[in-house]
């Protein structure tokens, strides 16, 4: 049966436990403490002083744009990445190799080993070629690996010697800029404090040099190129110039904006003159048209508003109103021919026609001005299209001259930039200007900065303390055994019966069997151990002591004969009558161990050869009586399940006390599995400190499927001087046996 880890969340955890588990290992863990500082002391002492020298610069920021004096004198740049750029360029291999050769490094003590061998190298050539030469005899070089060897060149030796130089001095550099700064740190470690600061001066001092050199190079470069292009520049725009005023010759332009002016101004004029005209024209001809519909039709004709408001008219309709009046009371006085009605209706008649000619008048001049108006009109629209496409044919004169003279004004102004910008260049070339400046210059160190002797021995006893914590807990989770009660509370979850203590060889001495050492010394602490569990047992049932007990465990080699015996001792020298049985029928060890016959025994009571009286041997002490294993049946599993062993237990229970039997293990076979459903209970036996967890939890299982009433565990061969927690049993144990058991009378039948 598969072993499960039983979840220990919620469970306390116990200060001691971890004590135990240092107490216990206690000599590893002073032991690699010792070691380690040990090694940390040697370490330490024997390495060489290092000296650390920091030279303090400031960096302003700076514009790199240098053909400008204000930007060269302002240094102001925005570029985020500037001081970054900064911090690489000090470190940079050209940089270093300038303060090598300034203070002739490569013939400085401190160097002269990094030059001729890096990180073993020559180490490794010395074993490669160990290799290669013995394999030269098997595998002669071809054609092809002798045009493969490379030989180097004074020139390239040189050279590597060199980058191995650079190397060593920038893991020897160290660079920290200041947060929120422009200061930067330039340190330089050495084992010579001189060296150190030196070094560390000289590489600030290289570096505003190189800054300087830098700009100075710029300018150079600047100069150059401005004394090449200023020439083209002036051609392009003399050209430039002399295009704009031929351009202006050609096109007789004169002034280019008044003209503009004096078009966009009759422009205006002559649209607002043709929105008049259209006006005009328009409200003619809508009284024309309708002097034209009303041609034929004088009363309609007489209704226009220009007929109707013509003060002629309105002064010759009044006449005519008049005289109608005035014929109208005279012919109904003298009736119709008389001579002055006669006069007035001639009358009248001469002012109808006057009035109709005056009418016609009118609509003939109302043509006329419609016709006055459309051909105005026609003139005025006429002219400002005209006058639109003069000022079209300007805009396209003034495109051109505006391209031409932009080109010129642009020309011009780039050759004044350029000119200008050659002679501020001529001006800065001499100018050593420099935006980086020595704060504070690297003085000698006095004390070195490693090793720290104190905060290495600290580190190395920390180190070696937390190494032996470490390696002693992982042994221990490594070490998957029963070791304590608490294991078997945590991981098997039964009862705790007692400790059984190892033999000591000071209390064995003298005594032919030591197995036996209840029976030789009553006195020991073995046994002291084995009356608390005959104690623990007795009061498993407070109502009905077991009568029958199984003695078993999950594995062999556990105690459990060594147990089962020196229990039937322990409960027979208590007065109880005790019988044992040897029922391993396997492996048997009871007879040997007693020094007993094994003629007859369990095996052939069980089938039937012979009576208990018959297999009943007298014990090492009185009130014991001993059945053996007798003859190795073939098939003991098969002879226990028989009703005999019952029968014959039933009839054991009527003349003893307690029945102890001894059985094989439980994971190797099912021996035990078939015992442990007939007896009262069943103990449990575990080796501490060497039966596996996943063993016990297995034995456990099959006993619990078997239905078995399942006592608790003995912790078997344990050293109670290591495991502090078993004290508490021990004397717990001592007092039932000596205070209680008495009371309860445990030598009386029960």
């Amino acid at each position: 049966m598969e072993y499960q880890q039983p979840d220990l969340q919620g469970q306390e955890i116990n200060l001691r436990d971890y004590w135990h588990v240092v107490v216990k290992y206690q000599w590893m863990i002073i032991t690699l403490f010792i070691v380690a500082l040990i090694t940390t002391a040697i370490a330490t002492f024997n390495m060489k002083p290092v000296y650390r020298a920091t030279a303090q610069v400031l960096i302003d920021r700076e514009n790199p744009n240098i053909l400008s004096i204000k930007e060269v004198m302002s240094m102001d740049a925005q570029d985020l990445d500037y001081y970054q750029t900064q911090y690489k360029i000090l470190q940079s291999r050209s940089l270093v190799k300038a303060v090598i050769n300034t203070l002739s490094l490569a013939h400085h003590q401190e160097f002269i080993e990094c030059s001729k061998d890096k990180n073993g190298q020559g180490l490794l050539a010395s074993i490669k070629d160990s290799i290669q030469k013995p394999l030269a005899f098997l595998m002669p070089l071809s054609v092809d690996d002798t045009k493969a060897t490379v030989i180097l060149t004074p020139e390239e030796i040189r050279d590597k010697k060199e980058s191995v130089l650079i190397d060593s001095f920038l893991g020897k550099l160290q660079i920290e800029p200041i947060m929120k700064s422009h200061l930067v740190n330039i340190s330089f470690l050495a084992h010579d404090p001189a060296l150190a600061a030196r070094v560390a001066n000289t590489l600030a001092e290289q570096y505003i040099q190189h800054n300087i050199k830098l700009k100075y190079d710029a300018s150079i470069s600047a100069s150059d190129w401005l004394n090449q292009n200023v020439g083209d520049l002036k051609k392009k725009m003399e050209d430039s110039e002399e295009a704009l005023h031929s351009y202006k010759e050609q096109n007789k332009i004169v002034s280019l904006e008044e003209r503009q002016n004096i078009i966009v101004q009759k422009l205006s004029e002559l649209n607002s003159a043709v929105t008049e005209a259209k006006t005009k024209r328009i409200s003619l001809e809508t009284l024309y048209n309708q002097a034209n519909k009303f041609k034929d039709n004088e009363d309609a004709l007489e209704s226009l508003p220009s007929v109707m408001n013509n003060a002629l008219i309105l002064e010759l309709k009044k006449n005519y109103i008049a005289l109608l009046g005035e014929y109208n009371r005279e012919s109904k006085q003298y009736g119709v021919k008389h001579p002055n009605i006669i006069k007035i209706s001639s009358q009248m008649q001469a002012l109808e026609k006057k009035i109709n000619s005056e009418v016609q008048k009118i609509v003939n001049s109302i043509k006329t001005e419609y016709e006055i108006a459309v051909a105005q009109e026609g003139v005025l629209i006429e002219a400002l299209n005209q006058q639109k496409e003069e000022a079209l044919d300007l805009n396209k004169k003034v495109i051109k001259y505006n391209v031409l003279k932009r080109d010129s004004e642009s020309n011009q102004q780039m050759f004044e930039v350029v000119l200008n910008r050659l002679k501020e260049t001529d001006l800065t070339r001499g100018l050593k200007n420099s935006n980086v400046r020595i704060i504070d210059k690297a003085e000698v160190p006095e004390t070195p900065i490693k090793p720290n002797q104190k905060l290495n021995l600290l580190l190395g006893a920390i180190v070696g303390l937390f190494a032996g914590l470490g390696m002693s807990f992982f042994l221990e989770y490594l070490d998957n055994t029963i070791k304590t009660p608490d294991d078997v509370k945590r991981y098997l979850d039964l009862p705790f019966l007692a400790p059984v203590p190892s033999l000591d060889m000071t209390e064995t001495k003298g005594i032919a069997c030591p197995e036996l050492i209840t029976l030789h010394k009553p006195k020991s602490h073995i046994t002291e151990a084995y009356k608390g569990l005959r104690t623990s047992i007795l009061f498993s049932f407070p109502d009905n002591n077991p009568k029958v007990l199984l003695i078993t465990s999950a594995t062999p080699g556990e105690g459990k004969t060594f147990t089962s015996v020196n229990l039937a001792i322990t409960m027979a020298q208590a007065g109880s009558k005790v019988v044992m049985i040897d029922c391993d029928m396997r492996k048997s060890r009871i007879h040997r161990l007693l020094n007993l016959k094994n003629e007859k025994g369990i095996s052939n009571l069980l089938i039937g050869q012979c009576r208990v009286e018959d297999v009943l041997q007298d014990g090492p002490v009185s009130n014991l009586k001993i059945i053996t294993c007798g003859h190795h049946p073939p098939n003991p599993s098969e002879l226990l399940v028989s009703a005999n062993l019952k029968k014959i237990l039933e009839e054991l229970k009527t003349r003893f006390d307690h029945i102890i039997i001894d059985s094989p293990p439980l994971v190797a076979v099912t021996d035990s599995v078939v015992i442990s459903r007939i007896v009262d209970g069943v103990a449990l036996v575990i080796h501490g400190g060497v039966t596996s967890k996943e063993a016990v939890v297995q034995g456990r299982d099959l006993l619990k499927n078997a239905n078995a009433s399942l006592l608790g565990v003995i912790i078997n061969n344990i050293n109670l001087g290591k495991q502090g927690n078993y004290h508490y049993y021990y004397y717990s144990s001592q007092y039932y046996e000596d205070d209680e058991g008495k009371k309860q009378g445990l030598g009386t039948r029960g």
